[in-house]
């Protein structure tokens, strides 16, 4: 990788009051020096005690404090850190998440001349008790997590939760599309982006974990993917039709589609959850979660 001489690492914090001040200690905690680093941690108009946490820290070294004004979504929180920065490479990490000494050294082995992002794996915290959705979640059935370290992964799994990537792609591609505000695809949508200026240049890393603290239950989740393909999902195949299939545009309106997800399949998988509440099963319900946003819309996309 090309020498690296400050790295900006861009924090979204949204009412993680009782996670930020940890995310922060371990972001100051790096084994490289602080000369190297500079990171943005920027409210997004937080409801909790968010910003009197921030404040903490406001005079402390490599830390710059945003607050902003109002509530403007992830997306748009990630760009006015970005906007910020000047730095040959941008590091991501969402604010209820805390990393290992070594995160930002880790990323630099895998980058060379034809890699132009990383994105490292998130894990729960030691000794928790998960849940099934939590399960599902940080399971191998979800993501990019059926890749190997080092692999190339497919656009639809590169996202920016923990991630690192050249800020010349950055630059080129355009930053995340500030008019998604819902949960979901403002990752994806860059995504594409970069893909079409710089194919196959996305890579899996096993030893950038962050472990993330936000607890999860399976009616929030299911909602927040049926906001997700009710509102997002339509935008991606419009953008991106040739890479539709990926973003499983061809189960949607489909027969196939039909016979799996649908209302009588939906009420005895529902049931099914409760007795035996597998990762399969899990996935199942997300994933309908997603279809019936999606189809609620009335467009259709084969």
């Amino acid at each position: 990788m090309d020498k690296v001489t400050i790295i900006d690492v861009i924090v979204p914090c949204y009412n993680v009051e009782s996670v930020i001040g940890r995310c922060i200690e371990s972001l100051l905690d790096q084994t490289i020096s602080n000369e190297e680093y500079q990171c943005f941690f920027i409210n997004d108009c937080s409801t909790d005690n968010t910003h009197r946490v921030l404040e903490r820290y406001k005079n402390t070294k490599n830390i710059t404090i945003i607050n902003q004004k109002e509530n403007l979504g992830l997306a748009a929180t990630r760009n006015t850190g970005i906007k910020k920065g000047d730095s040959k490479m941008v590091a991501f990490l969402d604010g209820d998440m805390t990393v290992e000494k070594d995160w930002l050294e880790s990323f630099s082995q895998y980058f060379n001349k034809n890699i132009v992002a990383v994105m490292g794996d998130n894990i729960p915290p030691k000794n928790l008790s998960l849940n099934p959705v939590e399960q599902y979640y940080f399971g191998k059935l979800r993501g990019a997590r059926k890749y190997n370290d080092t692999e190339c992964i497919p656009l639809q799994y590169m996202l920016f939760g923990n991630a690192m990537i050249r800020r010349k792609a950055l630059e080129e591609s355009g930053v995340f599309d500030d008019t998604i505000k819902s949960y979901g695809g403002e990752d994806t949508d860059l995504s594409a982006r970069i893909w079409e200026i710089y194919p196959n240049s996305f890579i899996f890393s096993k030893k950038s974990n962050s472990t993330h603290h936000h607890r999860r239950n399976l009616e929030d989740f299911c909602k927040a993917m049926e906001i997700y393909g009710s509102q997002n999902l339509p935008i991606l195949i419009e953008r991106y039709p040739k890479h539709k299939s990926k973003f499983a545009a061809d189960w949607i309106f489909t027969f196939k589609g039909y016979i799996l997800f649908n209302t009588i399949s939906r009420f005895f998988i529902n049931i099914l959850s409760k007795i035996y509440p597998a990762q399969l099963i899990i996935r199942y319900l997300v994933v309908d979660s997603v279809m019936k946003g999606v189809r609620r819309t009335g467009k259709h996309y084969r």
